[in-house]
């Protein structure tokens, strides 16, 4: 897994003003967007808070990644008097796996044979590959190198195995 986007809502409202200046390791530019910005090093993510009381987290690589970061907020923020929801609930928007095929792949010759690919070397130097249920978008390099987005862990790993399959058979 690469990369988790999740929200969540954490408090009826937060003055971001105010933590702006208690907490440290976060840049807030009203002027740029209405959030303030936390960078955590372990594990590795950005979270950003808005007035409304909504989380976003992005960029870590597990579910334990995400829950181990809602604490750290929910433990910074109680120590300055927040007052927090008990248990907010986790949205998935966005999660992003990668593999590699073990070998070089012809993007020219898959496009003709998959359907919903999209190949423009010109453009972008990978080939697109769209499902639509469930809905994910899967990018192929001649490397071998593949990435694919979905929603959830769950609904990005049947295309991915049906397009693993899919290799397989255009290798033959």
């Amino acid at each position: 897994m690469e990369n988790i986007v999740v929200s969540f809502h954490i408090a009826s409202s937060l003055d971001l003003q105010k933590l702006s200046v208690v907490l440290p390791d976060v840049s807030y530019n009203p002027e740029e967007a209405p959030a303030l910005i936390m960078q955590c090093r372990k594990p590795r993510s950005v979270v950003t808070l808005f007035s409304d009381g909504t989380v976003t987290l992005t960029g870590p690589k597990s579910m334990a990644d995400v829950d181990d970061i809602i604490e750290m907020i929910r433990d910074r923020l109680l120590v300055i008097g927040i007052q927090l929801e008990k248990n907010p609930e986790v949205t998935v928007h966005n999660t992003t796996v990668s593999t590699d095929a073990g070998r070089g792949l012809d993007l020219k010759a898959l496009a003709k044979t998959l359907d919903n690919a999209e190949y423009n070397p010109k453009q972008f130097p990978g080939l697109v590959y769209h499902t639509e249920n469930p809905k994910t978008v899967i990018l192929l390099f001649d490397s071998g190198k593949i990435v694919c987005n979905g929603e959830t862990l769950q609904e990005i790993q049947q295309p991915l195995e049906v397009l693993l399959k899919k290799l397989v058979i255009a290798e033959r």
